[in-house]
């Protein structure tokens, strides 16, 4: 008897101690496949097996990632950023716990393929002939035609009269104008000789003229943020009304030959709201223009920026987003002798487009929400009262340019905006580079009402991990990633500790900002829009859609985009097959032909010819668009798109 209830007693403890025993993982499958973006794992394992899931994939979410007992594991694809254009994804997961495993999780991509062809308006020549692709070129490349050693004359009399120079030789004679052509071996001294001839009217060598093309400032091809916008192709606009730009912002550097001319300056509306560094309580020790101001600081009439805390040898935020909207095009008497004689251009550059520097943040880079509020009003020409002076500003702005925000809500810099904005100014500022620490927090004064929030891009167009993304977001522009080589937005700068001018790499949205400021400035002085609203619905209505379809809070209404704001004529583009679904792909077309893998799925297609060479398709680009379904696992070919 005793015996059989211990053998009763050791089968109940084996049968409630099932956990205890080991797992096989042949009971755990070796491999999911995902259908779309989602699929499952099936755990069969006892009722009392501890499980969790490790998971050494970055694009793969599982939930829930630990348990006891058997479960079905909801598996999902999740991307950050762009997947390879390959067949195939695949991941890992490794089962812990009571159990071992190891699965393999697989995405199959469906192979895409199709053409392109052009049947718009402007894809023939005369005869029907399709034009082939052409490359965009700068105003520098190729070089100009030379008339090689041509002089033009105008003889006073009959050229039958004349006597010729020795050496010269007549190639053509235009009666009716009296002008001839001659040809010498040594040009100048030809055109010496005919000058001090009492029978020439006039003569001049036979020079050439190109058109009008893009600048070619030396470190033009750097400013990456003008191609992705289409501001390259600004010289085929002409602007005949002035506009003046507010910067609110740390000052300017006005010794800097790349602004020359392009500044509102003391005594002509520019301000410093912070006030100069108090001096040094021991007369004896060095004055530090770096100092805080004295206390209680009226402010001066000269915004010019001392100095940045933050870069010594590449500082003054100010005058980075200044050169932004202005920055001449052309050469300058060099600084020094490494120093450039051209740098880069502003957005602006060939517009009559003025910058007035305002001055509300120190040389650390702080302000308080009663400068900014002051600044605004009195951009807008609004009289404002400091110390018991009244302040009015003779050149009030139509645009005003905040780089500059706080996550915190002010009354004060709100009402500002608002009253600016009831005066009929544009108030651009930055969305914020909270994201990655506060995202979706509002920033301000970009989330007060009336005010154009702007999110910054990278060079490939993607938004930037530290914009902020919220339901104030209005558009976004090139802000610039420095992570990405070459990735950051280039403009002028100061070197504090040469006391020299140069040019430094930034990234933000106080870089988006001024791009968005300019474009609205252009709009205005262009004569495209006559009022703030007019400026804003032209800007915003033509932005390209990027992100999800229609207003997000990534993009707002999408990336800024110049030449569908402008209607500017264009360079032919090579194609482009742009695919936004499950997931996003642009698609070059190589010789009339795309190829791409893409998760099953319903996609938007736009196919289109990127005159703007950003790769995008912009609106004004003769583009076509339709629903694509894709599915199954064999090659889905969508034909020969043919576009409009």
């Amino acid at each position: 008897m005793r015996r059989c209830l211990v053998l009763i007693l050791m089968a109940a403890l084996l049968a409630g101690c099932g956990a205890l025993m080991p797992v096989s993982s042949q009971t755990i499958p070796k491999e999911v496949v995902l259908e779309g973006l989602e699929g499952s794992l099936t755990l069969s394992v006892g009722s009392n097996v501890a499980w969790r899931i490790e998971n050494y994939s970055t694009w793969l979410s599982v939930m829930p990632q630990a348990g006891i007992g058997p479960k079905v594991v909801r598996i999902r694809a999740e991307f950050a950023e762009e997947i390879p254009n390959q067949p195939e994804y695949t991941g890992n997961l490794r089962l812990v716990g009571d159990v071992e495993a190891e699965v393999l999780v697989r995405l199959p991509l469906v192979r895409v393929v199709g053409g392109v062809v052009d049947s718009s308006p402007t894809a023939t020549l005369v005869g029907g002939a399709p034009l082939a692709s052409q490359p965009l070129h700068s105003q520098g490349t190729p070089a100009p035609r030379t008339s090689g050693n041509e002089i033009l004359v105008k003889y006073r009399t009959d050229l039958r009269t004349a006597v010729l120079p020795q050496g010269s030789r007549v190639l053509s004679h235009d009666r009716i104008s009296r002008i001839t052509k001659l040809r010498a071996a040594n040009p100048e001294a030809l055109l010496q000789r005919l000058r001090l001839d009492p029978s020439v009217e006039w003569a001049e060598l036979n020079g050439t003229v190109r058109a009008q093309g893009e600048p070619t400032d030396q470190y033009y091809p750097l400013q990456w943020h003008l191609r992705n916008t289409g501001a390259r192709f600004t010289y085929q606009q002409t602007y005949p009304i002035p506009i003046t730009v507010a910067v609110v912002d740390t000052g300017v550097r006005y010794d800097h030959p790349d602004l020359a001319g392009r500044l509102w300056g003391p005594g002509e509306g520019a301000y410093d709201f912070v006030g100069d560094a108090a001096p040094p309580a021991n007369p004896a020790d060095p004055y530090d223009p770096c100092g805080a101001p004295a206390p209680d600081t009226l402010g001066d009439d000269d915004p010019t920026d001392p100095c940045d805390l933050n870069g010594a040898t590449g500082g003054s935020h100010g005058t980075h987003v200044t050169g932004l909207i202005v920055a001449n095009s052309g050469s300058f008497a060099p600084p020094c002798a490494n120093c450039s004689a051209s740098g880069v251009v502003g957005m602006a550059y060939n517009a009559p487009i003025k910058v007035l520097p305002l001055r509300v943040l120190d040389s650390g880079g702080s302000g308080t929400f009663e400068n900014v509020a002051l600044a605004v009003r009195y951009a807008a020409g609004i009289p404002v009262e400091l110390g018991g002076r009244l302040l009015q500003n003779p050149h009030p702005a139509q645009v005003i340019n905040l780089s500059l925000g706080s996550i915190n809500y002010s009354n004060a810099m709100c009402e500002a905006v608002a009253d600016a904005v009831a005066r009929g100014v544009l108030v651009v500022a930055a969305a914020g580079n909270f994201q990655s620490r506060n995202p979706g927090a509002l920033v301000y004064p970009a989330a007060c009402p009336g005010a154009i929030s702007v999110a910054a891009t990278d060079m490939y167009n993607q938004v930037v991990y530290y914009s902020q993304q919220n339901s104030e977001v209005d558009i976004a522009a090139p802000g610039g990633n420095i992570a990405q080589s070459g990735g950051g937005v280039l403009s002028t700068t100061w070197n504090y500790q040469t006391n020299l001018p140069n040019y430094t790499f930034y990234m933000g949205t106080s870089q988006a900002t001024p791009q968005v400021a300019a474009a609205l400035a252009m709009a205005l002085s262009s004569g495209r829009a006559s009022t703030a609203t007019e400026a804003w619905n032209l800007i915003r209505s033509s932005a390209t859609d990027l992100g999800a379809p229609g207003r997000d809070d990534a993009y707002g209404y999408g990336l800024l985009n110049l030449p569908g704001a402008f209607g500017w004529t264009l360079p032919r583009g090579e194609f482009l097959v742009s695919l936004r679904g499950p997931i996003a792909r642009w698609v070059p077309v190589v010789n009339g032909r795309f190829e791409t893998f893409l998760v099953p799925g319903r996609y938007t297609m736009v196919a289109c010819r990127d005159d703007s060479g950003n790769g995008l398709c912009d609106s004004g680009e003769p583009q076509v668009e339709r629903q694509v379904d894709v599915n199954g696992r064999n090659t889905l070919d969508l034909g020969t798109i043919a576009l409009r």
